[in-house]
């Protein structure tokens, strides 16, 4: 890696951590709980914005925003329907609250996607020319230790920081996969979260046994068609 590389490589991880910081050194509990709970949206798509000068429209490719939205959310339905089927016929819902689920499912889905995938993964991969591998472990690391704080004790959080670890270089995987379109992970994030809001699955990312056989068999289903689809599109070039 040759010095600029690595100036690009300090200068998109300390925007990455001052971005992903700065709300919870100046959020009060004075502010009202809406303020607290979108501040740190806001100041991620600040902090992706600030590369906007230098980048231009090549910015919206590196994040995954100039992907078909459409062929994304397809895909990303195809990939979750073990979960959606498998809730839906083995658990009661527990209630459906829009507001809760715009809370919990459908702000952070996108919002982690495009931060810890988009600007992240795409940035290092794009710009500093890091390898996938080097992206993806460090993505999965911060997004995992992102989520220590569900866990009521010391082995929770463990188990829910290496729950969305795995999970974070899965999404890293399909980003990449699919020839970075940010949609299919943006919306498959939002609906596992919706599925887990929906039918109260657990209040942490860990789960339960149906909540993990169920989630397997969508990151399996989701590995298994990207690997077949993409086989057939080499094949016709």
């Amino acid at each position: 890696m040759n010095a600029r590389n690595v100036l690009l490589s300090l200068i998109i991880l300390i925007a990455f951590y001052f971005g992903t910081h700065l709300s919870s050194w100046f959020s009060t509990t004075t502010w009202p709980l809406w303020v607290r709970f979108c501040l740190p949206y806001l100041i991620w798509v600040i902090t992706i914005a600030a590369f906007w000068p230098f980048y231009k429209h090549r910015l919206l490719a590196i994040i995954g925003l100039q992907s078909s939205p459409l062929e994304g959310i397809l895909w990303a339905c195809l990939f979750v329907s073990p979960m959606l089927l498998g809730f839906a016929l083995t658990s009661e819902i527990a209630g459906l609250q829009p507001m809760l689920l715009v809370k919990k499912a459908l702000l952070p889905g996108f919002f982690e996607e495009l931060m810890f995938r988009g600007f992240l993964v795409g940035m290092l991969i794009s710009v500093a020319n890091w390898r996938f591998l080097p992206a993806a472990c460090i993505n999965a690391l911060l997004f995992g230790t992102g989520h220590w704080f569900q866990g009521a004790t010391a082995t929770q959080a463990l188990m829910a920081s290496l729950f969305t670890a795995i999970g974070g270089l899965w999404f890293a995987w399909l980003f990449v996969a699919w020839m970075r379109n940010l949609w299919l992970g943006a919306m498959l994030h939002v609906l596992m979260n919706a599925c887990w809001v929906i039918w109260q699955v657990d209040n942490t990312a860990i789960g339960g046994q149906l909540a993990n056989i169920l989630r397997m068999a969508t990151i399996f289903l989701s590995i298994i068609v990207t690997l077949i689809y993409h086989k057939k599109v080499q094949q016709h070039k």
